[in-house]
């Protein structure tokens, strides 16, 4: 598959312990082999990325960032405002997926969806020791052949999408009043759908998370913080359509 015309993937990151850099640097390659414009914008007070390593189909913005808080919200933003092609992906730096399931996501886009998720809403954690057999083998058979269990009884939302670029961003883009870990995805999900937007999952196949430590980037950052985001969910989540096209503009990109 070459979606070097078609789709910019964006990863906006922070490297906080080993595995997210083993699993920041396996993630691009099996990217990398979809010959698709991958841009990186890692945001810390100091590069901690090895860039030297990146295929050369890899943009990477460094941005010195010495707030504790990574403002993922903030940065995605910003990737897909420097973006250029219709086709957009938002991916987290421990995530994989069989590649047929990209190519019908990025096709689900051009046929008409604003959000497109590249899995069937299955969303599997893998351990420390199925991540390292899936970076060794550099395939992902075993591990589906194990037939893991999803961690969520519903359909997730979160770890990787797709968007119509242009629709997504009059759509407010990412609401930068998630400033951290936190409830953003299904915030994302549900105000697109409010919006009348058509959104879907592939038929088929599920989405793995590569292990790392829930750090301070993987939870939310204090109470304080956790009950602000929430209560914007809450609000987003209990508005009309006309409430919330009015309330997009107070937060547009």
């Amino acid at each position: 598959m070459d979606l070097n015309k078609a789709c910019t993937f964006i990863m906006p990151f922070r490297i906080e312990c080993p595995e997210r850099q083993r699993n920041l640097a396996f993630t691009i390659g099996w990217l990398a082999s979809l010959k698709a414009n991958i841009m990186l914008l890692e945001a810390d007070v100091k590069p901690k990325a090895d860039k030297d390593s990146f295929p050369e189909n890899v943009e990477y913005i460094f941005v010195k960032d010495p707030n504790p808080v990574f403002h993922r919200t903030h940065y995605i933003n910003r990737l897909l405002k420097h973006a250029t092609t219709d086709v957009v992906s938002v991916w987290d730096t421990d995530i994989i997926v069989e590649y047929q399931q990209i190519e019908e996501a990025v096709q689900n886009i051009q046929n008409g969806c604003t959000l497109a998720y590249p899995y069937n809403g299955e969303f599997v954690m893998l351990s420390d020791a199925l991540s390292a057999e899936l970076i060794e083998e550099k395939s992902l058979v075993g591990i589906i052949n194990n037939n893991l269990q999803p961690i969520f009884n519903r359909p997730s939302c979160g770890g990787a999408y797709f968007a119509n670029r242009k629709k997504y961003l009059l759509l407010g883009g990412e609401n930068e009043h998630f400033t951290g870990w936190g409830p953003e995805d299904a915030e994302r999900l549900r105000r697109v759908q409010i919006m009348g937007h058509m959104v879907k999952w592939t038929e088929e196949g599920k989405a793995y998370h590569l292990y790392h430590p829930r750090n301070e980037n993987s939870r939310f950052f204090d109470e304080d913080a956790a009950i602000e985001m929430r209560k914007e969910l809450v609000k987003v989540c209990g508005m009309n359509k006309e409430e919330l096209s009015e309330y997009i503009k107070t937060f547009a990109v």
